[in-house]
């Protein structure tokens, strides 16, 4: 190994080593220690010394003088800002997911992958709706949760096996528990166009998801809605709130401008979904006011010859 090759080795695991830590964070958190961090992270107490010092220095992390910890900067935020604006789907979807929100009184998200979790970057909440689920930036597992299942079903074969591999390797315990519950979710989304979880994040939430047909950046969006358990049994999850969740998702994409032409596998997923909340069926690119819209417009009446 050169010398050249042998510094860019240790730039790189310097890199991985900093990035680690900033993830060491967990939801609610707003301080951690040296010690935390050596625990979370495998990592000595001299590399994490190095670390911190150095990520304060960029404005990723920030010293708490009274605390007497480290907290996530405001650096971390201009590293996500731009991915977030780039993700313009989230303001066509954003009104939907409000209206079927509050029809539910549940929570309705958008995500995108990281790694084994998935990431949320969009969510609307009903008022009703009294559980405390992630918000923008906010994660569940890929593996046991129905927005990580529907992105599962979304991927092409050879891909989502070789992400199952990786995912056996490096979550063990949630590959043992939760991996034989996985060909009945790709069933029930062949049978049925979205996935479930019926606790298996929290036991006292239920949720559907669906992924989007449109892609971003050639990544694979899944639109995800939860409830709270005793508001919802499981028949009701998958007879009504699963098919309404799909309704959603197809006009979300007609009203990011994406469009399909009318076609057999198309025609028999909306044949699952109630007559009253089907998304009505245009030759061509679709107003968002026709999308949501649950009558047929008005047709003039034509005048005598």
């Amino acid at each position: 190994m050169t010398e050249e090759s042998s510094a860019d080795r240790d730039l790189v695991l310097t890199l991985a080593k900093g990035m680690a830590l900033l993830r060491a964070y967990r939801p609610g958190e707003m301080h951690l220690s040296n010690k935390e961090f050596m625990e979370r992270t495998g990592f000595s107490k001299p590399t994490v010394s190095r670390l911190t010092r150095t990520l304060v220095e960029l404005g990723y992390l920030r010293f708490s003088e009274q605390h007497g910890r480290y907290a996530l900067g405001a650096g971390v935020l201009t590293l996500g800002y731009p991915l977030l604006v780039s993700l313009s789907i989230r303001q066509a979807a954003r009104p939907l997911m409000r209206e079927l929100a509050e029809a539910v009184s549940g929570q309705v998200s958008m995500g995108i992958r990281d790694r084994f979790t998935m990431t949320f970057i969009e969510s609307s909440r009903s008022p009703n709706h009294r559980l405390t689920m992630p918000e923008i930036g906010g994660t569940v597992p890929l593996l046991q949760s129905a927005m990580g299942r529907a992105y599962l079903a979304a991927m092409e074969s050879r891909q989502r096996e070789e992400l199952l591999a990786s995912y056996r390797i490096h979550r063990p315990s949630e590959w043992d528990r939760y991996a034989s519950e996985l060909p009945a979710a790709l069933a029930d989304y062949e049978h049925r166009g979205f996935t479930c979880s019926f606790g298996e994040v929290r036991p006292e939430a239920y949720a559907c998801a669906v992924p989007l047909r449109l892609r971003w950046d050639d990544e694979i969006i899944s639109v995800n809605c939860g409830i709270a358990a005793h508001l919802v049994g499981r028949d009701e999850l998958i007879d009504t709130i699963g098919p309404k969740l799909v309704w959603t998702a197809r006009s979300i994409e007609a009203a990011a401008g994406f469009w399909m032409p009318a076609q057999p596998a198309i025609e028999h997923e909306l044949s699952r979904i109630p007559q009253k909340t089907r998304p009505i069926k245009r030759s061509g690119p679709a107003r968002r006011a026709d999308v949501i819209s649950k009558r047929p417009p008005k047709t003039k009446k034509k005048g005598r010859t």
